[in-house]
């Protein structure tokens, strides 16, 4: 009877490895997608799928899903690491995402995914919908990411989202690096970068942040980020604002205009700036209990109530 439930249990354990190794090689390394696809497709570069989710269940995990030629592609939640490239031959990847998320990043720990990262360049994400007879913004979020070690956003147009057009609300440490993008017309912040355990690191440079009902970008406990080269205006509360204590922005070569508050520090928080400029703002700087540190030629114009910096040699 024992040696009966040792073979029973050897047999069993080698019926799941074999399924396994069945299942990895049925998955490739890179797939594609068309306008012209189908998902029930193999997603080969000869015989490409339709959608994203379509060929993510056949892309084996930190592969690459690649766009063949201009097409809308869908929504995608994405539990492992991946890269989608909407254009980087002849394609375009766009996602209508009316009245969802375009995109939700929720790796959880696993050993055989230890990256845990996600890649999404050269798309479009676009929450336009319709609300009866009337055409307007009902996508939720552009970019929801809750869990994974790192999403990288490089080259993307993110617009129309009735929250926000990336959210970072992590329950752990993550890492989030937006580069060359633009973010617009959303009904709270542009970028939004939250934890509950743990550090959010991000980096934004070369981006565009623009018509925001709320913030350009906030960032609550927590968090330290670095702003480069980018530009915020028209939004409706602030260009940069921190929101919780141990927060920590460094920020260089932007420009914010037309906002209510240009940068704003919460108590307990740190604003360290250089080289930028702040212009037709309500209220230019706004240190609010926190610290705004000018390191080197920064400049406030034409703002009702200007604010000051507190200069770096004078921080305590």
């Amino acid at each position: 009877m024992r040696k009966s439930r040792l073979l029973l249990n050897a047999l069993t354990i080698a019926a799941l490895t074999l399924g396994a190794a069945s299942l990895a090689q049925a998955q490739a390394t890179r797939t594609w997608v068309s306008g012209v696809g189908d998902d029930l497709n193999p997603c080969s570069r000869t015989a490409p799928c339709k959608t994203w989710a379509g060929a993510f269940s056949k892309t084996f995990i930190n592969g690459e899903i690649d766009a063949l030629d201009p097409g809308g592609y869908g929504t995608l939640s994405i539990s492992k690491s991946i890269t989608l490239d909407g254009g980087t031959g002849s394609g375009w990847g766009s996602t209508l995402n009316s009245g969802v998320n375009g995109f939700t990043v929720n790796i959880a720990v696993n050993a055989n995914d230890p990256l845990r990262q996600v890649l999404l360049k050269h798309l479009s994400v676009n929450g336009a919908g319709a609300s009866g007879a009337v055409g307007t913004r009902t996508g939720v979020r552009g970019i929801n990411y809750i869990q994974g070690s790192a999403l990288i956003v490089e080259d993307c147009q993110i617009f129309n989202q009735t929250t926000v057009g990336i959210d970072v609300n992590l329950t752990n440490n993550g890492i989030l690096k937006v580069t060359n993008s633009s973010i617009e017309s959303i009904g709270g912040d542009g970028i939004r970068l939250a934890t509950t355990v743990g550090q959010v690191l991000a980096t934004i440079e070369n981006c565009r942040i623009q018509d925001c009902a709320s913030d350009g970008i906030e960032a609550g406990t927590h968090v330290r980020a670095a702003v480069r080269g980018t530009v915020i205006t028209n939004t409706t509360s602030t260009g940069i604002r921190t929101s919780g204590t141990d927060a920590i922005m460094n920020i260089d070569d932007i420009l914010v205009s037309y906002t209510g508050t240009g940068l704003q520090a919460s108590a307990g928080s740190t604003m360290n700036v250089s080289d930028s400029i702040v212009a037709q703002c309500a209220t230019g700087v706004n240190a609010n209990g926190g610290s705004m540190i000018s390191f080197q030629g920064n400049s406030l114009i034409s703002n009702t109530t200007p604010g000051t910096f507190l200069p770096i040699n004078n921080k305590t």
